[in-house]
């Protein structure tokens, strides 16, 4: 038997996901004839809490051994990129209603589905390794 291991698939493209997010505008705000261009680098910790979710799903990878473990990261990492996000929603809102979304925001929701894909794949795994423990 072969356990296919897609959670760590889904986990590296989440977190190489989350460190491009880290450095590419999410968010523009047209004011006038301009346009200003929110970046996560502007703000340090946003930046930095960007950066510790990449490396906790690359973390998260290599906990394979210990599924729960892997199983607790993924759903922290999954918090924390929600939080992440409701962080960048209120960065750019500042107070204008006129805020036009960038392909930054895109990779954020989908790290947000990959690192959910991984923990079904985990949960699946679980599954499978337990209906095996109860054949031997």
């Amino acid at each position: 038997m072969v356990i296919q291991r897609w959670q760590s698939v889904f986990l590296f493209l989440a977190s190489v996901m989350m460190g491009i997010f880290s450095f590419i505008p999410f968010a523009s705000q047209g004011i006038g004839e301009e346009s200003v261009q929110f970046h996560p680098v502007d703000a340090p910790v946003y930046c930095t809490l960007n950066l510790l979710v990449a490396m906790l799903l690359l973390l998260a990878i290599f906990m394979f051994k210990n599924i729960r473990r892997q199983k607790t990261v993924t759903l922290v990492s999954v918090l924390l990129m929600v939080a992440s996000a409701v962080a960048g929603g209120a960065i750019a809102y500042n107070g204008k209603l006129s805020i036009d979304w960038t392909g930054g925001a895109l990779l954020l929701a989908c790290s947000v589905v990959l690192a959910l894909a991984a923990y079904r794949r985990m949960v699946a795994d679980e599954r499978l390794l337990k209906s095996y423990d109860r054949i031997r």
